[in-house]
């Protein structure tokens, strides 16, 4: 999911923030009409979003906000199991719990350095649609140069739970976040042995990477 949307276009990488901030912030919504709530979820947690990077803030505030943003509204422990896949399921408790904790390091601090990317960018939502059971909210990256023609699109995927919209994936330029992020970590865990410690092993080395840069 990470390492992988760093290596597209720059402004993909403030994309991919965007998403997982609105899965980390979604405010709670109205019993109103769910294709406006889904809209105002998507544009509310994108300004807010970009409100912070304006701000300029550190790489230790960035990564405050962002975990505490990650632990009060994601499932770090279905996330991360869906993600890990068999392995997680084969693994001892304290395999498992450290693996949990390393996650939710991994994801923080990668997000939080992609938010040094931002130039400006802002999103533009388009249209809202029913697909179902979910609410698809298409919207688009703009960069701050309007000679910059190109823009990038996100599909977002919505549902309610719990008397809420929470964001399920988000499909950024064609590329869906949930399926990177799944082949990236069976591609770690076929490097590591296939074992959640291996896997373990190698987001702390991605997390090291991170924080060298």
């Amino acid at each position: 999911m990470i390492v992988t949307l760093r290596n597209k276009v720059r402004p993909a990488g403030i994309a991919a923030v965007l998403a997982v901030s609105a899965l980390a912030g979604a405010p709670a919504t109205r019993a109103a009409d769910p294709q406006s709530d889904a809209r105002e979820v998507v544009s509310a947690m994108a300004e807010a979003v970009l409100a912070t990077l304006r701000a300029g803030a550190d790489k230790a505030t960035r990564e405050a906000r962002f975990r505490e943003m990650f632990r009060r509204n994601f499932d770090n422990a279905g996330i991360a199991a869906w993600a890990a896949g068999r392995a997680f399921t084969a693994a001892s408790p304290a395999a498992r719990q450290e693996y949990l904790e390393t996650f939710e390091d991994y994801v923080v601090k990668a997000y939080a350095a992609l938010l040094s990317k931002y130039k400006g960018e802002r999103l533009r939502v388009d249209t809202v649609a029913n697909d179902g059971q979910y609410i698809i909210v298409i919207s688009n990256l703009v960069h701050p140069d309007p000679r910059e023609a190109r823009e990038i699109e996100m599909r977002w995927r919505l549902s309610r739970a719990a008397g809420r919209l929470v964001v399920s994936d988000v499909v950024i330029d064609k590329i869906s976040m949930a399926l990177t992020e799944k082949r990236a970590f069976t591609e770690w865990l076929q490097d590591k042995g296939g074992t959640l410690e291996g896997l373990t092993a190698k987001l702390k080395e991605k997390i090291a990477a991170v924080d060298k840069d």
